[in-house]
């Protein structure tokens, strides 16, 4: 997305964390929209060889520490990533001058990663809502809303610090919340089965 592309939504962005959260939630609705979307079109052209190409065998994950860890660490990359971002976007907005155009470059390709990696998680969660209907959704509950809420949160804040200043508590707090959260739904996958 261009800085263009942001400024509506960032116009609309209270700051602190009642902003933080209400463009979460604006993130959120968008990504769930565009998941329906693909679920809509895959289920319109699903028939069982796209459900035998998806091969989600639903057998669960082992209810152990161990598993919730690893369900965490494997979430907590991506998030790192978003975090990541967020500080090269901040390093800039706190310069005196412009950005250096090593920071533009990589704050660029940081974007066209997110958008990648968001993009792929769109696709393959909505193929299989629109492959599996109802099987999927039990199977996404109740971490998978405790899981977008904290990716959405991440966004969220990315989007309000990537051409200026945030306070660093602000930064710290929303981290550590999306972190919280991410652990979160990591012991629901494991330990609660729908």
């Amino acid at each position: 997305m261009t800085a263009g592309g942001l400024a509506p939504v960032l116009s609309m962005s209270r700051t602190g964390a009642p902003g933080t959260a209400a463009l979460a939630m604006r993130v959120a609705g968008g990504l769930l929209a565009a998941i329906a979307v693909v679920a809509v079109l895959v289920r319109i052209a699903a028939d069982q060889a796209k459900r035998e190409w998806l091969a989600f065998p639903f057998t669960g994950v082992p209810a152990t520490t161990g598993q919730a860890a690893a369900i965490f660490a494997h979430n907590l990359r991506a998030l790192l990533g978003v975090i990541g971002l967020l500080l090269i976007a901040q390093a800039a907005a706190r310069r005196p001058d412009a950005p250096t155009g090593v920071q533009q470059a990589l704050r660029t390709a940081g974007e066209i990663v997110l958008a990648g990696v968001v993009a792929a998680n769109v696709l393959v969660v909505g193929a299989a809502l629109g492959a599996y209907e109802a099987r999927m959704i039990r199977a996404m509950l109740p971490h998978g809303p405790v899981e977008l809420a904290a990716f959405a949160t991440a966004i969220a804040l990315y989007l309000q610090g990537r051409q200026r200043a945030l306070p660093v508590r602000q930064l710290l707090l929303t981290a550590t919340v999306s972190m919280l959260m991410l652990g979160a739904g990591a012991l629901l996958e494991v330990l609660v089965v729908v």
